[in-house]
């Protein structure tokens, strides 16, 4: 998912400046340094948009390691119990 977002926001990030650029060739009234900021604030834009993703989905990710890990040890916990249950049980009846 990282990898077709920053394939996305690079293709924008050309098309907008390509566009941009053809713009000002055909308009002759910007010139090269208008362009070069205007390129730059678009890529500036995208890499901040691809940062927030990136973080979102860490921590999603982060979220759900935590969740599933949480779950087995619960999990290993209760059979854990049941164990030592079903043992003391045993040993009662061997006991009699």
């Amino acid at each position: 998912m990282f990898t077709s977002n920053l394939k996305k926001s690079v293709q924008v990030s050309v098309l907008l400046g390509a566009l941009v650029g053809s713009v000002a060739v055909h308009a002759q009234a910007a010139p090269v340094s208008d362009v070069a900021v205007a390129i730059e604030q678009t890529l500036t834009t995208q890499a901040q948009e691809l940062l927030v993703s990136a973080k979102r989905e860490l921590i999603l990710s982060l979220q759900t390691q935590l969740a599933e890990s949480i779950y087995d040890f619960n999990s290993q916990l209760s059979l854990s119990a049941d164990n030592k249950t079903e043992s003391a049980a045993a040993g009662e009846y061997s006991a009699k």
